[in-house]
């Protein structure tokens, strides 16, 4: 659970919590837009707070490496399992988290010591692993576990679904806590959350990135970087019998070796090289049409100048705002993109167009010197010589018909790992409907509880959770009877949260709190916010954890609180407000 958070800042104001119920509330002035600052009245920046100290990563863009927090430290004092602790970070010093030197000898955590400060810290990775161990149980040592390889849950993914960030998108999709978050670490920390098996999502995402390889490998063999290395089953197939083919006539000549036959077979061959000379010339036209056409295309590529649009305003009397210059330069960012792309794909093909130019050229060169050869073994003057010719010509069609051979091998090669990978989806399906049978005592208690919680939230509407095994991995889902309209996909996320909260407390684990911004409640009808908030607080209370809410005070002054259910005394202090630079959570203003 979390004590208290606090900072270094003079100015910020120290919020304390309880168990249960914590309502923060914040008072917005009646000429707020909402938009003055990041930081107006700082319900969001208090989730951010609690993040940071529980090992979020501090970019450079960070909120708490603001060049006006940066030099404050950041503290909570939480309550983690029978031992409460102090937990302090700071923008300035991002990779370390201050504790107690006695507390850090307790936990067995590898600490050390600040030179300037004298301060005793730990890793903000030790940390993370500390907390993935206490609240998720995940190995208190990460190295040579299941967890260490990429693609598998992480204490920061998961406790994401404690303490969603309105920032990061966290409250548009109830699977997702945040809007980049992709599928498969949704699908296996969801998994975990749910105590179904992670591991069969990880072999789904192993299968994915398999199939990422072989679709480059694909795309190359068409035509691109592959195109003449390796080609595919059906192309090489019958160039592969007719030069083993041609290899054997060859071979069968050479072994008895009759000259009137030979004489033959040469003269069809030098015909064969003149035709085929003949055709690539004619081929070589079109594609230098191309590459004219192209170089002229690229020569007319042009990115507008937006100071042409300033100079039209200008011209009128009219001067354009901040914001519009700033919206013109991300639109001509965006509109050189686009030309770059295009002169780079413009290019790509020009130069696939010269490269077949060139290759045919050496083409024609190769088959006119093979041509003039045989035209002059043919008019050799014994057998000697004709037969040495003949030697010849063997050995290069037996390296070409090897290397044929070991062309189709490769194709067939990439054609089996497709059919492979194919059998391997089908094989996670089948496991993973396998594991959700065996384990369907879980996912009957999230179904139970989410479908408890929308009865309690709608008496009118029906709702459900659905746990469905497809080819693509698990599926999560929660239906509300209804449009999608009047809150109720914010619902929908709401009742995800706090089963997943309940069914951690229930075990004695998880991080003891779950936090909502009121970001979560926008459009959400006023007795739903009341029934949701008021569930909450007494299913935290029952487990003995915390239930943190932020509300505007305006919407909580008029929310229709059930019968005999007082939420005064779920509001701690202090009270924030926008109203002025100092009603804040950081008792300043910043952009």
């Amino acid at each position: 659970m979390i004590v208290s958070i606090g900072s270094s800042l003079p100015s910020f104001k120290t919020v304390k919590f309880h168990a249960g119920l914590n309502i923060l509330l914040s008072t917005k002035s009646a000429n707020s837009d909402g938009h003055r600052t990041r930081n107006s009245a700082g319900k969001s920046s208090l989730v951010e707070i609690v993040h940071f100290l529980m090992g979020a990563k501090a970019n450079a863009d960070s909120l708490l490496r603001h060049k006006a927090l940066v030099d404050h430290a950041f503290f909570g004092i939480f309550r983690i399992g029978d031992l409460e602790m102090r937990v302090e970070r700071s923008g300035a010093k991002p990779s370390q988290i201050v504790l107690d030197r006695q507390l850090i000898e307790r936990l067995g955590l590898t600490g050390k010591t600040d030179k300037k400060s004298g301060n005793a810290y730990v890793s903000n990775e030790t940390w993370k692993q500390f907390l993935g161990h206490r609240f998720f149980g995940l190995p208190d040592e990460l190295k040579g576990s299941a967890f260490e390889p990429s693609f598998t849950p992480s204490f920061r993914s998961m406790f994401s679904y404690f303490a969603r960030r309105d920032g990061s998108g966290g409250y548009v999709h109830p699977e997702k806590q945040a809007e980049a978050q992709s599928r498969w670490d949704w699908q296996e920390n969801l998994s975990y959350l749910l105590d179904l098996d992670w591991r069969v999502p990880h072999q789904l995402q192993l299968v994915r990135q398999r199939e990422g390889q072989l679709d480059e490998l694909k795309k190359a063999a068409k035509g691109g970087a592959l195109g003449s290395v390796i080609g595919t089953v059906a192309e090489l197939r019958p160039e592969l019998v007719q030069a083993q083919d041609r290899a054997a006539r060859l071979r069968d000549d050479t072994a008895r070796f009759r000259v009137h036959d030979a004489y033959s077979a040469m003269m069809e061959e030098a015909t064969a090289a003149r035709t085929e000379m003949q055709a690539i010339l004619r081929r070589e036209v079109p594609l230098r049409e191309t590459v004219t056409h192209i170089e002229e295309a690229l020569a007319f590529e042009r990115i507008p100048d937006p100071a042409d649009v300033a100079r039209v305003y200008q011209s009128v009397g009219i001067e354009l705002p901040d914001t519009a210059r700033r919206r013109f330069a991300d639109v001509e960012k965006f509109h050189r993109s686009v030309v770059e792309n295009r002169s780079l794909r413009l290019r790509e093909e020009m130069e696939s167009a010269q490269r077949k130019i060139t290759d045919g050229q050496k083409r024609v060169a190769q088959l006119d010197e093979i041509r003039g050869a045989i035209l002059q073994s043919i008019e050799g003057q014994g057998a000697l010589e004709d037969f040495i010719a003949l030697q010849e010509r063997l050995a290069a069609a037996e390296a070409e018909a090897t290397a044929l051979a070991e062309r189709y091998k490769a194709a067939e090669a990439l054609e089996s790992e497709n059919t492979q990978l194919t059998i391997d989806r089908a094989s996670i399906k089948r496991r993973l409907q396998d594991d959700h049978q065996v384990r369907h005592d879980q996912i009957d208690y999230a179904i139970r509880l989410i479908g408890g919680l929308i009865r309690e939230l709608y008496g009118d509407r029906r709702g459900n959770f659905e746990v469905e095994a497809t080819e693509n991995g698990p599926e999560f889902r929660i239906s509300i009877e209804g449009d999608r309209g009047g809150g109720i996909a914010s619902m929908e996320i709401f009742c995800l949260d706090l089963a997943l909260f309940v069914i951690w407390s229930s075990k004695g684990a998880g991080p003891g709190f779950l936090m909502h911004d009121s970001h979560l409640f926008d459009g959400v009808d006023a007795r739903q916010i009341a029934i949701a908030i008021k569930t909450a607080g007494e299913m935290a209370r029952n487990w003995g954890v915390q239930y943190i809410v932020a509300l505007n005070s305006d919407i909580f002054d008029t929310l229709p609180w059930p019968e005999g259910f007082d939420p005064g005394n779920a509001v701690v202090t202090p009270t924030l407000s926008d109203a002025d630079e100092t009603g804040g959570l950081f008792g300043l203003r910043f952009d």
